[in-house]
Order: structure tokens, then C-alpha cells, then sequence
């Protein structure tokens, strides 16, 4: 781990809290078990985070990145990782989380870059 990495993390969500927008990340996991229903029951916890919210670039459109898709930039540090089963809810929407990407500072996710769609 190089002396940086910390602080690096840290700078990340100073960043976003002070540049960013406030959003609610909705993790879903999957819950008990029902016999009499024979499914699974959902649980949801939330977390307030500040993000940084980017659009894509035509030339960055294609068959995984439809028009109207965002790119949400979330800072690591004290947040649990997003995952597609998960939303976000920023500006009045809610977005389902399309992919998730990690940004590394040494051995440590600095940020998670989220593709988003409504």
C-alpha cells in the first residue's frame, strides 16, 4: 500500500460532497426463504451518498450504452458496493445501476463508476 492510497480515497469523497449531487443508493438483497409462497422475499437498506453525475458521449453509445444512460461517479470510502440489483435515486428519478466498474488506489476502491438507466 503506497502513502497516498488513503488520502487519495478520502480526496474522492471530498470531491464529490463538495462538486457532487446528493443521491440514495437502494441495495437490494435477496431475504428468507418462503415455503408457503415457494419464493424469496426482498430485503432493501439505503444509503445517502454524494456523487458526481456525468452523461456519456455519442461516440460512447452503442449496444451497452443507450442514449439517455448516465454515469455515476461514487466515492468508496464508508460506502458498500454497488451492484446491479441495486438503484439509485438522485434529482427526483430513479435509476437502475446497468453496470458497476471499481477505480483502484493501491489495493483499495477509490470510486465505482455506475452506468445508470431510468
Amino acid at each position: 500500500m503506497a502513502v497516498l492510497d488513503a488520502p487519495f480515497r478520502s480526496l474522492a469523497k471530498t470531491l464529490a460532497s463538495t462538486f457532487g449531487t446528493e443521491a440514495t443508493i437502494t441495495y437490494t438483497s435477496a431475504g428468507a426463504f418462503d415455503p408457503a409462497t415457494q419464493s424469496l422475499s426482498q430485503t432493501t437498506s439505503t444509503a445517502t451518498v454524494s456523487v458526481v453525475i456525468d452523461s456519456y458521449e455519442i461516440s460512447e453509445r452503442g449496444e451497452l450504452v443507450k442514449q439517455g444512460d448516465l454515469m455515476v461517479l461514487v466515492p468508496a470510502l464508508g460506502v458498500t458496493e454497488p451492484t446491479v440489483k441495486d438503484r439509485i435515486t438522485f434529482d427526483g428519478s430513479a435509476y437502475q445501476i446497468v453496470s458497476t466498474s471499481a477505480t483502484y488506489s493501491g489495493d483499495n476502491v477509490a470510486t465505482w463508476t455506475l452506468q445508470v438507466r431510468r
